[in-house]
Formats: C-alpha cells, structure tokens, sequence
C-alpha cells in the first residue's frame, strides 16, 4: 500500500467520524433547547475531550428529548383535560353515563385507543 493509498483510506474513516462528531456537537449546542446551560457544557465536554467516544456516550446515555407539539407541554390542554375529567366524572355519578361510556370517554381525553 503507497501513501496516496493509505491517505484515501484514512480520509474514508475519518470523514465520517468527523462529520458525526460535528453533528453531536450542533445537537448539543443548538438543538436541545430543554438541556440547562450546565447540562450543555459537560456534554460538550465530553463529547470535545473524547471525541469519538465521547458522541457514543452521547448517543446512548443523553436523556431524550421532549416531544415537540405534545398536549402535556400546554398547560391549557392540561387545563382542559382536568375540566373534561370533572365534566365526565359527575355524568358517571349522576349515571347520565354507564361505566362503558366513561371508560370509553376517558380514555378519548388521554388521547389513548381503549383496549
């Protein structure tokens, strides 16, 4: 194997390593706005001190990420959902509705399919 090849093979891994550890980095940085400034420095940390190790601890270890546009990050779903819960427990207990259509109902305002 020349140099020429041994360079091109080289450039073949690291490439890619550098590239995913650039990604990591502006994960970090900039796409995890619910990470305190704190929390982004050691991530950061580890992630420049031990670079390739560094992102797999990242990647497999970081806590995740909140989901974006979910009823629990509103607090006037939340609101809402408490209301309906009230609404639906008295109609249960006024037995405007059998136990079928409150389970059927309250499972509609967790946003979960009955099983």
């Amino acid at each position: 194997m020349n140099e020429a090849e041994r360079v091109v093979a080289v450039a073949i891994v690291l490439i890619p390593l550098g590239v995913i550890w650039l990604v990591a980095f502006y994960h970090i940085i900039a796409k995890r706005s619910d990470l305190t400034i704190g929390w982004k420095a050691i991530w950061s940390a580890i992630v420049v001190l031990i670079p390739y190790v560094g992102v797999l601890i990242y990647a497999f270890v970081r806590p995740p990420a909140p989901m974006k546009g979910s009823r629990h990050d509103d607090p006037t779903a939340t609101k809402r959902a408490i209301d309906e819960l009230h609404h639906l427990v008295a109609e249960y207990d006024s037995e405007s509705i059998t136990g079928d259509q409150f389970a059927s109902k309250k499972a509609a305002v967790f946003g979960m399919a009955e099983t």
